[in-house]
């Protein structure tokens, strides 16, 4: 979705002046999708399908050396 947009309005301009010209038109793109998701009333990833992640993962501390590592 974001490389459809880029190329889009790449397309329009045809040539850049400079590399400063592409980034900011890649940073106007990544602005407008960060807009959508923001405002949009539509959800990309459920509360449901989120909390299954937060269940399977391990939380408990783990030492970063044994004692059978010194």
């Amino acid at each position: 979705m974001v490389n459809k947009g880029i190329k889009r309005r790449s397309r329009v301009v045809g040539i850049f002046p400079n590399a400063a010209a592409v980034i900011r038109l890649v940073g106007a793109v990544l602005i407008d999708m960060h807009d959508e998701w923001i405002a949009g009333e539509r959800r990309y990833l459920s509360e449901g399908s989120m909390a299954k992640l937060y269940d399977a993962s391990d939380t408990e501390p783990v030492a970063a050396i044994g004692s059978s590592d010194v």
